[in-house]
């Protein structure tokens, strides 16, 4: 799988930001972000409903491989690095150059938010709004209910990188939060916590006490689903006023 950046939605010319799209673990640059219920049609609210609500934005979704039995070598820095350089070849010499971004993550894809340290996009970056990211982790057993529609099998033999860090309290997830800990004070942030657990397991996948960072700016919120369901918006979702104008504030930076 080669890293992509996919552009859902161009703006006007005269846009007003770029939001950023990141799935997390075993997630998909589309899928992570679409609701699909039996009956109706698919509704990729980033593309589908938030250009209705933030006129001029322009949507784009970060394609990396995330699978449980991945053989990349690439860990989390190696991938943020993957995703600024292709940031900045997308906004480079463009009507986007200077727009806001707000950065939009589910799950492990915050944690790869975390590592932005490439001077001009950390300037232009505004906000970051993370639902359902480990910034402590989770217990392993959790990881395995989200890797069920694969097989446990798979999960145990996994060697995937992205799996050590996000163990609880793992080493390198200490070292992300304490790179991103003097920095985090430069975004205006939103964490939103999962609301249900899985029959499975009887437990959240991220609790909250993971998914909040505790910062004085953070902005807190729970929201209805699962660790997978919980950034699946339909059109009559009226979950979804909260997340876009939440993503709309991002932009304007730190309050």
């Amino acid at each position: 799988m080669v890293n992509t950046l996919h552009v859902l939605t161009d703006g006007p010319e005269c846009p007003t930001m770029d939001i950023v799209a990141i799935h997390g673990l075993n997630g998909h640059y589309m899928d992570t972000f679409t609701h699909k219920p039996k009956f109706a049609p698919s509704t990729m609210w980033l593309k589908d409903l938030l250009p209705k609500k933030i006129p001029g934005c322009r949507t784009m979704s970060f394609e990396y491989d995330a699978s449980f039995n991945s053989m990349s070598i690439a860990n989390v820095r190696d991938t943020a690095r993957s995703l600024l350089e292709l940031l900045k070849d997308e906004r480079e010499e463009s009507k986007y150059a200077n727009v806001p971004i707000v950065v939009v993550a589910h799950s492990l894809g915050g944690l790869i938010t975390k590592q932005d340290d490439y001077p001009g996009m950390a300037n232009c970056t505004k906000g970051i709004v993370f639902f359902g990211t480990p910034h402590r982790g989770a217990d392993a057993a959790h990881w395995a209910v989200v890797a069920e529609k694969i097989g446990h099998a798979v999960f145990r033999t996994s060697k995937s990188k992205f799996l050590e860090i996000l163990v609880r309290n793992s080493e390198d997830l200490y070292e992300i939060t304490e790179d991103f800990r003097p920095i985090a004070a430069n975004y205006a942030i939103v964490s939103f916590y999962e609301e249900y657990a899985y029959n499975i397991l009887g437990k959240v996948i991220v609790d909250k006490d993971s998914a909040i960072m505790g910062l004085p700016h953070e902005q807190k919120m729970m929201i209805s689903g699962t660790h997978t369901s919980m950034c699946r918006f339909s059109k009559r979702d009226k979950q979804f006023d909260a997340v876009w104008k939440r993503i709309k504030r991002a932009a304007d930076g730190v309050p």
